[in-house]
């Protein structure tokens, strides 16, 4: 009985070792830029690098530069802009709602990518348009 139980906790301890290994993550570098809106630059948004699934978070936009940390490799880059929008109807405070006003094709369905280098000077534009 012994014996089964030594071998039980030794087999439960193996399993969570393997559970528990810290998964190998993506070097976060400095990233900085421009992001133009009909070739002006975007008084406040945000921008998101995201490679192979990991985001390293928001980055603030302001008058059209952002700087922050980025995962190496080939990201795809979201860009978001908001403007108050209407209150919730249940909403007995009647609290503007912020309205993304930056097209779809910038951000949920974004093709854009910037190429992440470790040592790299990661300095990217984007000209992005209303329409």
């Amino acid at each position: 009985m012994f014996r089964l139980l030594s071998i039980l906790t030794l087999c439960g301890l193996f399993v969570l070792s393997f559970g528990c290994t810290k998964k190998k993550g993506l070097t976060e570098v400095d990233v900085k830029g421009q992001v133009t809106l009909d070739g002006a630059p975007l008084p406040e948004g945000e921008i998101t690098f995201t490679v192979q699934g990991e985001s390293s978070g928001v980055i603030p936009i302001n008058n059209g530069s952002f700087s922050g940390k980025a995962k190496e490799g080939t990201n795809k880059v979201e860009i978001r802009a908001y403007k108050a929008g209407p209150p919730l109807s249940t909403d007995p405070n009647k609290t503007p709602t912020k309205v993304n006003y930056i097209p779809a094709k910038y951000n949920e369905q974004s093709k854009e990518t910037a190429e992440v280098k470790v040592g790299g000077t990661n300095d990217f534009k984007f000209a992005i348009t209303s329409k």
